[in-house]
């Protein structure tokens, strides 16, 4: 019995230090402190899985989808560490599933006059 409590105890204590170490950065927290050193807004392409680790077998912990805006963070060969911008969450997407996102100009846009004739 005093076996089984202690194993529960070093699992659990394991656990905490893992998430504590990073060992999943999709649950590891974003500081706001360091939005500034963030990289560009980019766009998902087409559904992508997020992974834990910059490789292809690694974890998933979620699926990003088409037209989701996320922040690049970071690049390890053809991986991008990105965060989710909707939830926060950070993870490692494919470079082939990005591209940059595009920002719409707040100001109107000019209206044109169009004479009779049909000219500008």
């Amino acid at each position: 019995m005093k076996i089984t409590r202690l194993m529960i105890a070093a699992a659990a204590l394991f656990t905490v230090c893992a998430l504590a170490d990073g060992i999943y950065p999709a649950f590891a927290p974003v500081s706001v402190a360091n939005a500034e050193a963030e990289g560009p807004a980019l766009k998902l392409i087409k559904s992508a899985k997020l992974h834990v680790a910059a490789s292809g077998p690694s974890h998933v912990s979620e699926i990003v989808y088409q037209d989701d805006v996320v922040i690049w963070l970071d690049k390890v060969d053809v991986w991008v560490q990105v965060r989710v911008k909707k939830n926060g969450h950070v993870g490692w997407i494919h470079h082939s599933y990005l591209k940059a996102a595009v920002s719409t100009s707040s100001a109107p846009a000019k209206a044109s006059t169009v004479n009779e004739q049909g000219i500008l």
